[in-house]
């Protein structure tokens, strides 16, 4: 921030706040028009600070981008934690696909699949690698750390059910071409998947 024409540090308090406001424009920018369509002037603008401003709290926007993602994966696969948790008598392909679903209603709510597709590839290329190692996880890292925890054994092995679930969160991103049967399309493979990659005894 500036008085009367001299720059002063920001406060703890401050850099909270801005730091939120940055993320909150990064993630809605994600969105709509894409991280590569987004500049680091607009992040600043909408933050209240200067561009310059801006790269005290990330190197690049990249950086930032990649701290959304970050924060979307969070959310998504501890919302099909809980449910695992939540639904942990039922049947395994019924827990399986009620957290599948799960997760496919959370990431449509946010964009997070519409993002995943058009900007994460190119995000990746210019996050370094020791930064990648040691904070990314692939969905299908995610996937399969969500059946471990969930004591969940599928027919075929993690890294098909992995796959598959993948797969399924793909229709995330043509759910417009499929059209408004959308919800019922997803419903009826994930509940096929999940009876095939955990049949009933």
């Amino acid at each position: 921030m500036v008085v009367q024409g001299v720059a002063r540090a920001f406060t703890r308090q401050e850099m909270d706040i801005i730091r939120q406001r940055l993320k909150a424009a990064a993630r809605r920018y994600a969105v709509t028009q894409g991280m590569r369509k987004t500049t680091v002037d607009e992040l600043a603008v909408d933050a209240g600070i200067s561009k310059g401003a801006f790269y005290k709290f990330y190197p690049t926007k990249e950086m930032l981008f990649f701290e959304i993602m970050e924060d979307m994966h969070a959310e998504v696969y501890g919302a099909s934690a809980a449910v695992l948790e939540k639904n942990a008598c039922l049947p395994a392909s019924q827990r399986a696909a009620q957290a599948v679903l799960t997760a496919c209603g959370k990431m449509a709510q946010t964009g997070m699949m519409d993002f995943m597709e058009r900007d994460v590839a190119l995000l990746l290329c210019k996050i370094p690698m020791d930064v990648q190692e040691k904070h990314f996880h692939s969905d299908e890292e995610h996937i399969k750390l969500l059946l471990q925890n969930a004591g969940l054994s599928p027919e075929g092995g993690a890294e098909l059910a992995a796959s598959t679930v993948r797969g399924l969160f793909l229709t995330i991103a043509h759910r417009d071409s499929i059209g408004e049967l959308y919800p019922q399309v997803l419903e009826l493979l994930v509940k096929g998947a999940c009876r095939q990659l955990f049949p009933e005894d």
